[in-house]
């Protein structure tokens, strides 16, 4: 693409510069020339981009030094192995780990959700039976909302999960349970859940 300059207007000394109010005094210039060179790509030999925080990492570094993920096979939305899934409340001050193969249920239901129903009793912004989280045998992390669905719904980095529909989660995406409750999800460290 290129940007028009406007030409000089050839030698002459009594002031007029060329322009006679017409374009067919510009000259093209190539957008390189006006904006100056385009900067490198983002994954050079700098290093590789976390799958986890998206921070930069430098090459041959096995985990990300800012948010602990994996880099380079694995990563993402899978858990290595004995590693811990917890879910960071940080405005009710409440972590929660997910342990592989049992569900972690979230809402008011002191049945259904034992271990949140304490923290979100007087939040009515969740629902009785919100949502569940589960590590699956490969690693995977899922979120599900209730297929009875919610009245006021559940978020993951700001999409909205339709009623049933399972979501992959990965480290450091945002766990939204109705208007005011949200949440990290941090898979760290290589100990047991």
């Amino acid at each position: 693409m290129t940007a028009p300059v406007r030409g000089t207007g050839g030698d002459r000394d009594d002031g007029y510069d060329g322009y006679d109010g017409h374009d067919d005094d510009w000259e093209p210039v190539l957008d390189e020339e006006v904006r100056g060179p385009l900067p490198p790509p983002p994954d050079t030999a700098a290093g590789v981009r976390c799958p986890g925080c998206a921070a930069l990492v430098p090459p041959g570094t096995p985990r990300c030094p800012r948010c602990l993920a994996r880099i380079g096979g694995g990563g993402g939305g899978t858990a290595p192995p004995g590693a811990r899934v917890v879910l960071h409340f940080d405005t009710l001050a409440l972590s929660l780990p997910v342990r592989p193969g049992e569900p972690l249920r979230l809402g008011r239901d002191t049945d259904w959700a034992p271990a949140s129903s304490g923290a979100f009793a007087e939040l009515t912004t969740v629902s009785r039976r919100h949502a569940s989280v589960t590590v699956g045998p490969d690693g995977s992390v899922w979120v599900t909302e209730e297929s009875d669905g919610t009245v006021n719904g559940t978020w993951v980095n700001g999409a909205h999960l339709l009623p049933g529909e399972r979501h992959r989660l990965r480290h450091g995406d945002r766990l939204q349970l109705g208007h005011r409750v949200a949440c990290t999800v941090r898979v760290t460290g290589d100990g047991p859940c």
